[in-house]
């Protein structure tokens, strides 16, 4: 004899109550939320990694332009010095021949010299130049 198959469940009773149903629709819906949320976190880290690869060159000529200008600021700080130095030795320079300018007297008297005869080269067509006798002084005083 075969017993009638009884259904495990009754029509009139809920398998689920509504508070189980409740739980189970929020965590569905948690776990959909963070599945979207982890695939719009891979699209803008992929989106992120695209703009700093396109940025790179704009980087790379910025640290080269960078490192141009420090070692043009070296050099200059360089040439500042060794301008600076030759300045004072200059500066060294001058002072000793004003020291050696102020040392020397004010006049110099200059002996006289006194021209007889002819002048060679004088010109004036016979070849021969005209007698000259002149004194001159230091003064340009004839």
């Amino acid at each position: 004899m075969a017993h009638p198959v009884r259904p495990a469940v009754r029509k009139k009773e809920a398998v689920l109550s509504t508070p189980t149903r409740a739980g189970m629709l929020i965590g569905a819906s948690a776990a959909i939320y963070a599945v979207t949320l982890a695939g719009v976190s891979l699209l803008q880290s992929d989106s992120d990694a695209a703009l700093a690869a396109s940025r790179q060159p704009y980087l790379d000529a910025l640290a080269a332009t960078r490192a141009a200008n420090d070692t043009l600021e070296a050099a200059l700080v360089k040439a500042d010095g060794a301008a600076q130095a030759r300045l004072d030795e200059l500066a060294a320079l001058v002072a000793e021949v004003q020291g050696s300018a102020a040392a020397l007297p004010t006049r110099i008297s200059l002996p006289t010299v006194t021209m007889h005869g002819a002048v060679a080269g004088g010109g004036g067509g016979s070849g021969r130049a005209p007698a000259a006798k002149a004194r001159t002084k230091a003064s340009g005083a004839p």
